[in-house]
Parts: structure tokens; C-alpha cells; sequence
């Protein structure tokens, strides 16, 4: 039985996420998008899924180039052109969660979504496609993948648009192509609730307030683990690189002492967007095992709960590297 299909296209985040591959795939970025598409099109006919709705997005006029656009409007995906930001980026999110949320309450015809793009915004509206009874295709790259939306999605939800553009490039003629797994990822379920950060926002700056320094009221550990083992050369780099960021943070909110909530929703989300939340978390608790770090737990002078922060060791030999590391950036 065929079920039709609506193919929403974040035009911009797959051109940006192609910018650095298409080199060694022998192609500008624009033919490499259009073989993304063109595969994942094809793939959707082969499986008797007709598209009867297809949109993408993007400032087409500044970035990639209208050129683009004409393309695109022939293979069915008509263009929406959205403004430009500063820096001639454009953002087509919101029109494209619109046109979505437009499909769910008026096209029952329409039995599956598919969203190209592997942006973490999209995860309400992922969600809001499922909960709706709607079934849902994610098309992206894997190392440009939201590990979050990922762990939201489940890893059967997507495919990999480099498999697609491959495919494409195969011809009609090749193997059968049928639905493939896209990030690469240890195994996971094909469903899995959003993971709860277990450390309550913090109400108050990160900085400790001047004057008498507040009382520690205990050393709590951090519970997290990671369901998905790293590389032990991997696991180092990136313990390398929380520290680093930790380092920065206390330049920053000129404070030793780093509130362990807003660092894990800032710095560690913006620098390590590929691992889920727990993940994230399952580094600070490793360095804290390793003995590089504290997690203290302090009196609020400001609310009845406390809060937590993170006291690097500097005397560690992994901060010592960190240290080291990021005084040699800053004189090359």
C-alpha cells in the first residue's frame, strides 16, 4: 500500500553540511545537494511513496544562488525564498516548521513527513510529527547530525544523504537500494525520550558571589553514563576538549569555580552538538572519576536550594595538557 509523502528541504543546512565533502566527491556543493535530493526522490518512488508536496528553503537569491532554485522547482521541491540574516545567511526554519504544521492539521491525506536537515531546532517539530500519528523520514549527514535529535528520532527514522547522492550517482541500473541506516551509531532503539538534564537551571550568574565565599555543602557525583562507548584515543581528545572549555569559562565569568548546569547546556551543547545530553554529561563525570575535576554542591545565597559547580584540579596531569594546549594556540 502507498502512502504519500511531503519532502520539506532546510536547503541552507544541507549546503552547509555538504561544503567541506564535495572535493572528494569529485562535484561543486550545489551538484552534490541535487544528488542528495535526486536519491532520496528516487528511493521514495522505488518504494511506491508518492511525493505529493515538496518544499525547500532558502535565501536562494544570496546563498546558494537562484540558479539552485530553477532545479530544484523541476524536480518538485518548489522553492521558498526566505530573508537573509547578517552575513547573507538565511534561516528558513520557522517557514518550514509553518508549512509543516500546516500539513499535519489540514492534509490527512499526507501519511509521512520528511525533513532534510540534522539541525537540533527540529526536535519539537519532529516531535509534534509523531505525536500526530504521522510517520517520519530524516534525511542529513551523519557527522552533522544532532546527536540529540538523533537519540529523539531513533536511528531508524534516518537516512544518509551521502548514501543517497551515491546511489544517485550509480544509476538507475545498480543494486536495489532500499532503506539504509544513516549516522553512524553504536545500536540504539528506534525510539527513545528525549533524555532530562537531572541538574535544575541555575537561577543566579555563574559567577560566585563576592565577598564570603559560600559553604560547600557536600562533593556529589555525577550519574550519568554513556550508552555508546567512545574510542579510547577519542575519549581522551574530548576529555581534553571539556577541559579546555572549562578553562574558558573560568576566564570568562572571571571565577575558578564554573556552575556545572549553564556549562553543560552552553558551552558543552555548542561545542559537542554530535553527542546526546548524556553523553555531554558522561565526560564531566569521567574527568571527575579521573580525579581532574571536582563537582561541589554550595549553600545559595539567593534561593533555598543549592547549586553546583566545577573546581578543575589544576595539578592533574590532564588539566596540565589542557593548559598546555591552549597557551600554544594562543601563541601560534
Amino acid at each position: 500500500m502507498s502512502t504519500n509523502v511531503a519532502v520539506f528541504v532546510d536547503f541552507e543546512n544541507l549546503h552547509h553540511s555538504l561544503e567541506s565533502r564535495a572535493p572528494e566527491h569529485g562535484g561543486e556543493v550545489r551538484d552534490l545537494c541535487l544528488q542528495v535530493l535526486s536519491g532520496l526522490l528516487a528511493r521514495l518512488r522505488e518504494a511506491g511513496n508518492p511525493v505529493v508536496l515538496g518544499r525547500s528553503y532558502a535565501c536562494f537569491d544570496v546563498h546558494p544562488g537562484s540558479e539552485v532554485a530553477h532545479d530544484l522547482a523541476l524536480m518538485g521541491l518548489d522553492p521558498q525564498y526566505v530573508l537573509a540574516t547578517a552575513g547573507s545567511r538565511a534561516s528558513g526554519d520557522i517557514q518550514l516548521a509553518l508549512d509543516v504544521a500546516k500539513v499535519l492539521f489540514r492534509r490527512p491525506d499526507i501519511q509521512e513527513i520528511v525533513i532534510v536537515s540534522g539541525d537540533r531546532d527540529f526536535i519539537p517539530l519532529a516531535r509534534q510529527v509523531l505525536e500526530e500519528g504521522r510517520e517520519l523520514r530524516v534525511v542529513s549527514i551523519p557527522d552533522a547530525t544532532s546527536g540529540d535529535l538523533l537519540q529523539r528520532v531513533g536511528s531508524g527514522r534516518f537516512w544518509n544523504a551521502l548514501e543517497l547522492a551515491e546511489s544517485q550517482r550509480r544509476g538507475a541500473g545498480g543494486e536495489r537500494r532500499g532503506p539504509r541506516s544513516a549516522p553512524a551509531r553504536a545500536e540504539e532503539p528506534a525510539e527513545v525520550p528525549a533524555a532530562t538534564p537531572a541538574t535544575p537551571s541555575a537561577p543566579a550568574p555563574e559567577a560566585a558571589p563576592r565577598g564570603e565565599a559560600p559553604n560547600v555543602v557536600g562533593h556529589i557525583p555525577v550519574t550519568w553514563k554513556s550508552s555508546r562507548g567512545a574510542a579510547p584515543e577519542d575519549q581522551e581528545e574530548r576529555l581534553l576538549q571539556c577541559l579546555e572549555l572549562l578553562f574558558k569559562a573560568q576566564v570568562r565569568h572571571n571565577s575558578p569555580d564554573i556552575w556545572l548546569s549553564p556549562f553543560l547546556k552552553g558551552p558543552m551543547t555548542q561545542h559537542f552538538p554530535r553527542l546526546i545530553h548524556p553523553e555531554r554529561r558522561a565526560l564531566v563525570n569521567d574527568l571527575r572519576d579521573r580525579g581532574a575535576i571536582r563537582i561541589e554542591e554550595r549553600d545559595n545565597l539567593y534561593a533555598d536550594h543549592p547549586y553546583s559547580v566545577i573546581v578543575i584540579q589544576e595539578s592533574h596531569p590532564l588539566a596540565q595538557a589542557a593548559k598546555v594546549r591552549l597557551q600554544q594556540r594562543k601563541s601560534s
